[in-house]
């Protein structure tokens, strides 16, 4: 009971697929298979169909370049999570949807084996291929299904959050203050995401802003914080 009640409350709060607006004529991607979402931003012609949410994928690059000598775990993750979303937002297509749900798997992979190893529940290694292939699973059957995919995102988010809660319970000698700043950037973000993909903070035709351009540059922000909490 409680299961269906927690699968029925992430269904309502996880926005289900929206009309898709087909790529211009002449795109080079046009012939591609197109992903099940779309955000604010208009589709324009060429090798970069959104600009904005495209290029601002470079913050996690900015993150991934001050993390390398520092935590080259965590500097990986962001450099793998910024060039699957580019690749997603640059491509508009199912494929490049894919890469882009494959990199926040990678990315809560990591974060999800890394409490795992700390409770003793299983090696780095042994979580995290169980997250990542848990998550692409997941996508494959919501995809099937015509269900929302964002699901499965909310759903390993929510296991990490679990499983740092029972590290908690046991240790209580963190300091969790880069986790609470690292989550406090990443949910400023997801708000700024709710708004893009509702269209409540909206203009199609700006290349240059987008409300889910912030989602990345925002989140990109918070890995460093996240990276420190879990070197600590």
């Amino acid at each position: 009971m409680i299961a269906r009640r927690l699968i029925s409350f992430i269904e309502s709060a996880v926005p289900g697929p929206r009309e898709i607006v087909p790529l211009p004529p002449g795109c080079p991607w046009s012939g591609w298979a197109p992903p099940d979402i779309q955000h604010c931003e208009a589709n324009v012609r060429g090798w970069i169909t959104t600009p904005a949410n495209a290029w601002s994928n470079l913050a996690y690059l900015a993150a991934a370049a001050w993390l390398w000598r520092r935590d080259r775990r965590f500097a990986l993750a962001a450099l793998f999570v910024g060039a699957t979303s580019f690749a997603f937002h640059a491509s508009f297509t199912a494929t490049g949807q894919v890469l882009d749900y494959l990199g926040m798997f990678g990315y809560l992979g990591l974060l999800l084996a890394l409490s795992l190893e700390r409770l003793g529940a299983a090696s780095f290694a042994k979580g995290f291929a169980l997250v990542v292939a848990a998550g692409l699973a997941g996508f494959a059957a919501l995809r099937a299904a015509g269900a929302g995919v964002q699901c499965v995102i909310v759903a390993l988010a929510a296991a990490a959050l679990g499983a740092e809660a029972l590290v908690f319970a046991r240790e209580r000698r963190r300091d969790y203050r880069p986790l609470l700043a690292g989550l406090a950037l990443t949910l400023a973000g997801l708000v700024l995401w709710v708004l893009d993909y509702k269209r409540i903070v909206c203009d199609p035709d700006d290349h240059l802003f987008q409300a889910h351009a912030a989602w990345h540059v925002l989140t990109a922000a918070a890995i460093p914080f996240l990276a420190s909490f879990y070197a600590g």
